[in-house]
C-alpha cells in the first residue's frame, strides 16, 4: 500500500512539472499608449533635450511617432513592448542620409528608463515620463 501510495505522489508530481513547463507563466505587458516626454543629455552635462514620443500599444506591436526640437518633422517609430521591456527604432533623416536610432527601455507606471543608440555610435541613457 505504502508503494501505491508513493507511485501515485511521483507520478502526480512528475504530472504537475510537465504542465508547468508547457504553460509557462506569462508576463504582465504594460500599456505604453499615450503621449511621453523623453529627456536626455547631448554633448556634455547640462545640455539636456526633451523629445515627444506619442506610442500607440496594441498587444506587443508598438507604433506611434518621435518629435524633436532638432529635426523637421515628426519620426514614425515601430517596436515591442514584451512584458515591461519597450524597444522600438526610428530613422531620421540627416542631410539625405538616413540614419537609425535604436530605443531601450524599461517601463514602470508612467516612467521608461533605459538608453538609445545612434547608428551604433555609442549609447545614451534617457528618461520618459507620461503626459498625464
Amino acid at each position: 500500500m505504502k508503494r501505491l501510495l508513493l507511485l501515485v505522489s511521483v507520478l502526480s508530481l512528475v504530472f504537475s512539472v510537465l504542465v508547468v513547463a508547457q504553460n509557462p507563466p506569462q508576463q504582465a505587458t504594460v500599456n505604453i499608449t499615450g503621449t511621453w516626454d523623453l529627456q536626455f543629455e547631448m554633448m556634455g552635462e547640462g545640455n539636456k533635450v526633451t523629445v515627444q514620443a506619442t506610442y500607440k500599444q496594441e498587444g506587443e506591436k508598438l507604433t506611434g511617432t518621435q518629435t524633436s526640437p532638432m529635426e523637421g518633422p515628426a519620426s514614425p517609430l515601430e517596436g515591442t513592448v514584451v512584458g515591461n521591456a519597450v524597444k522600438y527604432a526610428i530613422s531620421i533623416d540627416m542631410g539625405g542620409q538616413q540614419g537609425k536610432i535604436e530605443f531601450t527601455g524599461k517601463a514602470e507606471a508612467d516612467t521608461i528608463t533605459g538608453s538609445f543608440d545612434f547608428a551604433g555610435m555609442g549609447s545614451t541613457p534617457f528618461t520618459a515620463k507620461k503626459r498625464q
